[in-house]
């Protein structure tokens, strides 16, 4: 269902030239009939000498035949103004109307936005932008066409409609952006109405026969004091929305000042990040592993480090731009292959290599594949290679594609962990169907153990749970002795942390190895 058409400024004007030109057709005639009626004209004294000579035509006739053209003319000129309305809303249509989702487009949103503006300055009331981006939605795609992705943005744009007031707008702005413009008599009215908007996260989607949910990322602005035109406050609702999706904080974002210079920061950031992929100036390090059980290195993590004009940028930001800027897969290719390599100095045959892997590039149609071609490259045994998966891969909503992808690594001898485990959304009741080998337990559990008899039950019933399934579990974060200790006594298999070792380069991990000499 649409919403109510507003009138946008060239289809205003293209009717009132209308109107006047009517008025100046009907004054013009009226002009001319007075004129006739005052004015001597022989015209019907003419007309008398033409029927003489017609004596067949007479009068009546020919003013009827008259009056009929005149009434055709008329009706002729009614229909073709009623095609001129239907083609204007025709054209109205598509040039206005999103016709996915059928609500106003980009062009029509700021139009209703700037006419709002307007409005405002003379009825002195606050106008709300609200910038909506949906989060992840091109693996939507990817994964189940875009017809379906349609769908989804059809559906999402309905919810979003119906959780505003009547006489407020919602619009597409194109791909899975969304505009929310309100009318608010008192700042207070917003928040009730960003809570409707932030519930929409909660329900879920139907596609498939798979239950999806969406999240989004949305900042707001507020006219007068956000900005003072359309482009303006929208410039700055996108700005906000763009942090609360860099944060990742799951709110409404409202728009500061300072948001402006975080964005800059990160534009920055994105350049440079182009540099270093063109000139592949990224390292890895290494991060032992070790069993509780015999108190043997297992295995080791690589982690990929990006230090840029003498400071270690975090790595969770680097994963960040890169999925945002398109590059994840080409980093992520970057840094298996690389490790791989390095792996040929250090790895026993007796020990793993973890690999950390996105979502997005575990994702890709070609992942499976991608991992095979690597493993090639090197020779490297796929039983040594482990690939880690954080919970937001397993999306409970496709679980049969991911248990396709993480089947097909399997049958390659590929080993896979399920890496910060604990604080996402993975489906318990679904994970015994996983052909999984660990559960790596995140930090925060383990940080808490000391001190949280809760987190030491919990991480407790995690390891009873793994080991019901055949699964092994290691701990990440262990920085104390004591935190070591109360990991074994409840049963956990392997550490790691930087009280087991820190994360070294290649060249120091391979210079520790070496057979110490007598002096």
């Amino acid at each position: 269902m649409k919403q109510k058409y507003m009138q946008t400024s060239l289809e205003k004007e293209i009717r009132d030239r209308a109107k006047r030109d009517f008025f100046y057709i009907c004054a013009i005639a009226l002009i001319l009939s007075f004129i006739s009626l005052m004015t001597k004209v022989d015209l019907f004294e003419q007309l008398y000498v033409f029927s003489r000579h017609h004596e067949h035509w007479e009068m009546d006739e020919i003013t009827l035949i008259v009056l009929w053209f005149g009434l055709g003319g008329i009706f002729y000129a009614y229909r073709r103004m009623q095609d001129l309305r239907d083609l204007l809303h025709e054209i109205s249509d598509k040039a206005f109307f999103d016709q996915v989702s059928q609500l106003p487009n980009r062009v029509y949103s700021l139009e209703c936005l700037t006419q709002m503006l307007h409005r405002s300055e003379r009825l002195r009331f606050q106008v709300a932008v609200i910038f909506i981006d949906l989060d992840n939605f091109k693996m939507v795609n990817d994964t189940y066409g875009h017809a379906k992705g349609d769908q989804l943005l059809q559906v999402f744009g309905e919810r979003l409609r119906h959780s505003i007031r009547k006489g407020d707008l919602v619009g597409r702005l194109g791909g899975d952006e969304y505009l929310v413009l309100l009318e608010l008599t008192d700042e207070d009215e917003l928040a009730p109405i960003l809570a409707r908007i932030k519930s929409i996260q909660d329900e879920s989607y139907r596609l498939d026969e798979n239950d999806l949910t969406l999240r989004f990322s949305a900042g707001v602005a507020i006219y007068p004091e956000d900005g003072e035109t359309a482009t303006d406050l929208l410039k700055a609702s996108d700005i906000a929305m763009y942090h609360s999706k860099v944060t990742r904080t799951g709110q409404i974002e409202r728009y500061t000042g300072r948001m402006t210079e975080t964005l800059y920061a990160r534009y920055q950031l994105e350049s440079d990040l182009k540099v270093a992929l063109q000139n592949k100036t990224f390292s890895m390090e290494y991060q032992p592993q070790l069993s509780l059980k015999n108190e043997q290195i297992v295995g080791y993590e690589a982690l990929i480090r990006w230090e840029l004009r003498g400071k270690q940028i975090p790595t969770i930001q680097l994963i960040q731009i890169a999925e945002e800027t398109g590059h994840i897969e080409e980093i992520g290719l970057w840094a298996l292959y690389q490790a791989l390599e390095d792996a040929q100095s250090f790895l026993r045959s007796d020990q793993r290599l973890g690999v950390n892997i996105t979502s997005r590039h575990f994702w890709m149609s070609d992942f499976v594949y991608q991992i095979q071609r690597a493993l090639s490259t090197y020779e490297f045994p796929p039983h040594q290679l482990v690939l880690e998966l954080t919970e937001s891969a397993l999306i409970c909503d496709i679980f049969d594609d991911v248990r396709q992808k993480i089947t097909e690594l399997r049958d390659l001898g590929i080993h896979v962990a399920i890496d910060d485990f604990g604080i996402g959304y993975s489906c318990l009741r679904r994970l015994k169907d996983l052909p999984i080998s660990c559960l790596k337990i995140d930090q925060l559990f383990t940080h808490a153990l000391v001190n949280s008899e809760r987190d030491r039950y919990v991480i407790a019933t995690l390891i009873s749970m793994a080991k019901h399934l055949n699964l092994s579990i290691m701990a990440e974060g262990v920085e104390s002795k004591e935190q070591l200790e109360l990991l074994h006594q409840i049963g956990c298999h392997m550490a790691q942390g930087y009280y087991i070792g820190e994360p070294t380069s290649l060249a120091t991990l391979v210079e520790r190895m070496k057979p110490s000499s007598d002096l």
